[in-house]
């Protein structure tokens, strides 16, 4: 399979990076791989470099105009700016912020922007973009959590 193929599956486009099975996944196959006990719902795991689809993504800054997620390696090569922020591996399900991250979906950087945009965009997010069914329950779960927050 190409480099930027699900190490897994062999044919989805691998967004995750598991540090603990050295692996590129697709979020089907992460949700497979790691929804199977408390063990594995526990390994790190990252966004994916977007420069090399290979590595686990080290800082999220602007190349080219675009939002990137680079692993360290290719900021270096890439000369990225000093000062990016850092990817923070995460466990179990992302949060909605993590998640729209892997998906590519830009959003607000402050938590109170980030909520009420999300309470507007979220069914349009849902519809575009195609959500494996192992995430389903995260996102109604975080339905529910933006339904509390605008009834607050």
């Amino acid at each position: 399979p190409p480099s930027s193929a699900c190490t897994n599956c062999g044919t989805e486009r691998a967004v995750v990076y598991c540090t603990a099975h050295g692996a590129r996944l697709c979020l089907e196959c992460d949700g497979a791989v790691h929804g199977v006990n408390q063990v594995t719902s526990l390994h790190p795991r990252a966004p994916i470099c977007d420069a090399c689809g290979v590595a686990h993504a080290a800082i999220r800054c602007q190349m080219a105009g675009n939002r990137s997620a680079l692993c360290g390696a290719c900021a270096d090569r890439l000369a990225a700016p000093d000062g990016a922020p850092i990817v923070e591996e995460y466990t179990g399900c992302p949060s909605p912020a993590e998640m729209l991250r892997i998906l590519s979906v830009e959003a607000p950087s402050s938590q109170e922007d980030f909520d009420a945009w999300l309470a507007e965009k979220l069914p349009e997010i849902m519809q575009e973009v195609q959500v494996p069914q192992h995430l389903i329950l995260c996102l109604v779960n975080l339905q529910i959590s933006l339904l509390l927050f605008c009834c607050n």
